[in-house]
């Protein structure tokens, strides 16, 4: 046998692996690149959605700002200007978003769009800011007590908002259950409920009824116990909702007079009237310690948590969230900027 035509098995193994390899580095190589590719876009996408919300939001203060008569005639066109000045902007960056590399592109991931996205949320949070500027220095509270002095109607305002406001039970065991309140809002055009983390906290499954007696499962979209505050998502019909409007709580000073509406002891449809008594309160319930919250001498009982706390405009201001037992007049609320901000965090 000629020994010049046999081949070395190890040379032909050795042959055949290389391009093996070359093919497991191959796929593998594109396969992590498509996953990076991937988590790219994913992450892209959710940042894009937090601009939106977050525009979303300034837009809804501005029409809050702009339907009160709360500015002060001295400065209401240097406000107006300002209000403009900043509609100009949220459409500037509502077309730079809307202008952003199409998803299915390889540059909707590069430096250049990340760097964009950053840089528009720098302007979104300067022109909050300018907002919150606003509230705080130009707003006074002539419009709260005007309607007092026309002897505003409280069961005028109770019929405006009581729609809006639900009750919300949470079964964790069968042998666990709890009961709140909560109520509806117009986040970005999606409809959602608003009520405490500790109402639904361990749920497996949850129910809303609105104030006709309907009565819908929920799900839960998302929850923070640092704040205390979770989003529901319904399957209701688009006739049962009727949101209320967010306004900033920087305009809040101790002595405004505030309504909350809930379900005390299960009472569904049920009003209750006080003042802000104290600011920047810090309390701890159980494990869990909230800062900057509203104390209040609005009556609050179990059941109350969750519910809605509003001016007299029939804006919210707060959220129901705690009481001290055996007091009474001290309650406590989670203000309103609190809750926008999280309702951004958990939507996105």
């Amino acid at each position: 046998m000629d020994s010049d035509n046999l081949e070395n098995p190890k040379k032909r193994e050795n042959k055949i692996g290389f391009p093996l390899f070359a093919i497991l580095l191959a796929i593998s190589l594109f396969i992590g690149g498509l996953f990076g590719f991937w988590a790219g876009y994913v992450t892209n996408s959710i940042r894009i959605d937090n601009l939106e919300g977050q525009l979303s939001i300034i837009e809804d203060q501005i029409r809050s700002i702009q339907a009160t008569s709360a500015i002060n005639s001295q400065n209401q066109s240097d406000v107006l200007e300002i209000i403009g000045n900043i509609e100009n902007e949220l459409s500037r960056i509502r077309n730079e978003i809307d202008n952003l590399e199409a998803p299915n592109s390889n540059d909707f991931i590069s430096d250049q769009i990340i760097e964009e996205i950053d840089e528009l949320k720098i302007q979104l949070s300067t022109l909050q800011e300018q907002i919150n500027n606003i509230n705080a220095t130009t707003l006074i509270h002539e419009d709260i007590t005007y309607v007092i002095g026309e002897n505003y109607s409280l069961s005028q305002l109770f019929e405006q908002v009581k729609e809006s406001v639900v009750v919300v039970q949470a079964v964790a065991s069968p042998t666990t259950t709890s009961q709140g309140s909560g109520f509806i809002y117009n986040y970005s055009g999606q409809i959602i409920i608003l009520t405490n983390s500790h109402v639904v906290e361990d749920a497996t499954s949850i129910d809303v009824t609105f104030s006709n007696g309907n009565m819908y499962s929920a799900s839960l979209k998302g929850a923070n116990s640092t704040t205390d505050i979770a989003v529901l998502t319904t399957s209701g019909p688009q006739t049962e909702y009727s949101p209320l409007s967010i306004v900033s709580s920087y305009t809040l000073r101790v002595g405004d007079p505030v309504v909350v509406v809930g379900t005390p002891y299960g009472l569904p449809g049920s009003m209750s009237n006080g003042i802000i008594s104290a600011l920047n309160r810090t309390i701890t319930l159980e494990d869990t310690t909230l800062s900057n919250i509203i104390q209040t001498t609005t009556p609050l009982n179990p059941g109350n948590s969750g519910g809605p706390m509003i001016n007299y405009l029939g804006q919210v201001i707060g959220m129901a969230t705690a009481i001290v037992e055996d007091s009474q007049g001290i309650g406590f609320a989670i203000p309103s900027n609190t809750i926008l901000q999280e309702v951004i965090e958990i939507m996105s």
